[in-house]
């Protein structure tokens, strides 16, 4: 049987009460307004073909198109690094392109970049590919016939990556994205590059890579974007010029043609002859340029002819040697230990001192001391033994307050900036690359936002793991742009975290260095053009080092010899500033010490095979260095903060 039962009275009209009140509420209030879809689109595609080196930097070009209202908002793109962004306005019909520039994780294949404005975020996906990291990576410009990657791609025996493929689109207007690679060859129109991306290859040259200009009939359009680092003066073209020099010095009998059209000219000063054919007209030429070189082959190589021509394998392999397989044998320099010992210079800091062994022998017995015989004694003689129940976690507290406060007058109270900068230099122009360290010390834990008043590019120093243990995602958010921010730099007690910058700055170089043959010895000469005395002036590389001056005067000149019989396998920082010498406690040697580890940086820890630096394709010097004690061109500091600081440059000179 079931039972029913029925509604009697007010309750019965209570739901459809309620619901009619909703409905007039609803009619007499203001209504919502309606979030717009955002009239934004976006496109985002990675330069440099999306190669990135580890470790390195990455171009992403985006355009971006309003087709609806004025708004403004954030470009940004996340990686394990932090989070990079830029602030765009886009007014009505606007279509802009900005550039980010990221650090890409080892091997990461997508990054997301995202623009939002009040009206909705829209996004774009980039693909994305990791460099070699142990082999020299071609690149070639303008092989719309494919004529020219195929003599290059004869590197599968030795470990050499297939050439890339690339446009004028792809150069960045910074020469950071290109430090991946290790040579262009050039064949297209470099008239239609931007001042910017002229620039970035000048700067990419001198920083130790290698441009190959291709010539021939077509060398007007292929060479008016690089005058002023052509090794050539007053071009012009040569018809019906013989290949047989050509051939020879590739180690063929037969030229790929009998005779071509080629473009040739004057040496200039700096510049020399890689092949003359009979008549002595210049069918190849070098010159120097930083760390770099600029080669023009005047004769047009990205031919059919030449595609499947026995000598270019040869040809390539003298114009491009690479210490490749060197390397392979006596091993690399990764960038993560360049990376870790300039981490260990920037926490060469009084604060980050271990403490005394004594001091610790001290703490240590007299806590024991204290909580056991002493005060079981002292509460035996008052006769209130009860009382070390309460007794011990005191004494336990007040130790540890006591052992704190020695700790932090030790430490400090004050925030440490430590930055060390290195200033990359040449004669071929009146730019630098400036590379700018800094760590920052903290006596307690707080955030910290870093500035630096230029157009650089500001990251954290990745932490290296060498467990093979991912490392935790960095919170930092950088704002690209001029001046950059790195924003949410986070500290703990006693803590130290480092920061880069990168950037690109008018400035003349301070060292100069020439070169002269006697006897068989190669002797240069290190002078200083600035107006300031520079400090312990080096020869350094990859198979040994010496310390040329402890200071040279503005204008002064000293010489110096290098040793080609280099075999004591030392490191170049124990052959500048000898064995011994790590009293952290003395000011002078903890400078010295922080010297020698950067020395490390840049050329490694041991010696490598003696006479490899000479060759035109190794990444460890060799260089010519000088010290400052200021911190350069790019000064590093914390927004409303006056921090204690220490601050030293070095000038880095290539002597390839």
């Amino acid at each position: 049987m079931t039972n029913r039962t029925a509604f009697h009275g007010p309750g019965r009209w209570a739901m459809p009460l309620a619901g009619l009140v909703l409905l007039v509420m609803a009619m007499f209030l203001p209504a919502l307004p309606v979030r717009a879809a955002s009239s934004i689109q976006i496109d985002a595609r990675a330069l440099v073909g999306g190669r990135y080196a580890v470790g390195g930097w990455m171009a992403i070009s985006v355009t971006l198109t309003n087709d609806g209202e004025p708004t403004e908002g954030t470009l940004a793109a996340a990686t394990e690094s932090g989070a990079v962004q830029r602030f765009v306005e886009m007014p009505a019909g606007a279509r802009k392109v900005v550039m980010l520039y990221i650090q890409p994780e080892a091997f990461q294949r997508r990054v997301t970049v995202q623009y939002e404005e009040p009206n909705g975020t829209v996004e774009a996906v980039v693909e994305t590919r990791v460099l070699e990291q142990t082999s020299s990576q071609f690149a070639v410009v303008g092989d719309g016939a494919g004529t020219l990657r195929p003599q290059l791609n004869v590197g599968d025996e030795i470990g050499l990556p297939a050439p890339l493929a690339l446009t004028l689109a792809d150069i960045p207007e910074r020469s950071e994205p290109l430090e991946g690679i290790s040579a262009l060859v050039w064949a297209d129109d470099s008239s239609a590059l931007s001042e910017a991306q002229r620039r970035s290859i000048e700067r990419w040259v001198a920083n130790g890579g290698q441009l190959v200009i291709i010539g021939g009939p077509d060398w007007q359009s292929r060479t008016s974007g690089f005058t002023e680092i052509l090794p050539l003066d007053g071009l012009s073209a040569v018809d019906a010029v013989p290949q047989a020099a050509l051939a020879a010095w590739s180690g063929t009998d037969d030229a790929a043609m009998e005779d071509a059209t080629i473009s040739t000219g004057a040496l200039r000063d700096d510049a020399r002859a890689l092949v003359r054919a009979e008549d002595e007209t210049i069918l190849a030429s070098m010159r120097s340029v930083g760390g770099g070189r600029v080669i023009l082959l005047g004769t047009d190589v990205a031919t059919e002819a030449h595609r499947g021509w026995e000598g270019s394998p040869r040809l390539w392999a003298r114009l491009l040697p690479t210490n490749v397989a060197l390397e392979q044998f006596f091993g690399g320099f990764p960038p993560d230990e360049a990376q870790n010992a300039m981490g260990s210079a920037l926490g060469n800091l009084p604060s980050l001192e271990v403490p005394p062994a004594e001091l610790l022998l001290v703490v240590i017995v007299a806590y024991i001391l204290l909580i056991g015989p002493i005060s079981y004694i002292i509460l035996r003689r008052m006769d209130r033994r009860e009382l070390a129940w309460v007794t011990a976690p005191l004494l336990v507290i007040i130790f540890t307050a006591c052992s704190f406060g020695i700790g932090n007058s030790m430490k400090g109270s004050e925030v440490i900036v430590n930055q060390i900068s290195l200033i990359r230099s040449s004669g071929a122009g009146t730019s630098a690359t400036v590379e700018s360290y800094a760590g920052v010390f903290s006596p307690d834990r707080a955030t910290y936002d870093v500035t630096v008043e230029a157009d650089a590019l500001l990251a954290k120093m990745r932490p290296v793991n060498f467990d093979g243990r991912p490392v935790a995602a960095s919170d930092v958010v950088v704002e690209q742009g001029d001046p950059a921010h790195l924003r949410n730099l986070a500290i703990g007690v006693f803590g130290f975290e480092a920061v880069r910058a990168d950037a690109i700055v008018e400035r003349e170089a301070v060292l100069s260095v020439t070169w002269r043959g006697d006897g068989g010895e190669l002797i240069g000469t290190v002078t200083n053009l600035g107006t300031e005395p520079i400090q312990d002036v080096a020869y350094v590389s990859g198979s040994g080092g010496d310390l040329v001056d402890e200071e040279l005067a503005p204008g002064e000149n000293v010489e110096f010899t290098i040793d080609s019989t280099n075999f004591n396998g030392s490191s170049a920082s124990d052959q500048v500033y000898g064995f011994g010498g790590f009293d952290e406690a003395n000011p002078e040697q903890r400078q010295s010490l922080a010297r020698r580890q950067v020395i490390d940086a840049l050329v490694g820890f041991a010696g490598f095979m003696p006479g490899a630096e000479l060759s035109s394709s190794t990444s460890r010097g060799p260089y010519v260095i000088g010290w400052h004690d200021d911190p350069g061109p790019l000064p590093i500091t914390l927004d409303e903060l006056d921090a204690e600081r220490y601050a030293q440059s070095v000038e880095v000179v290539s002597v390839r």
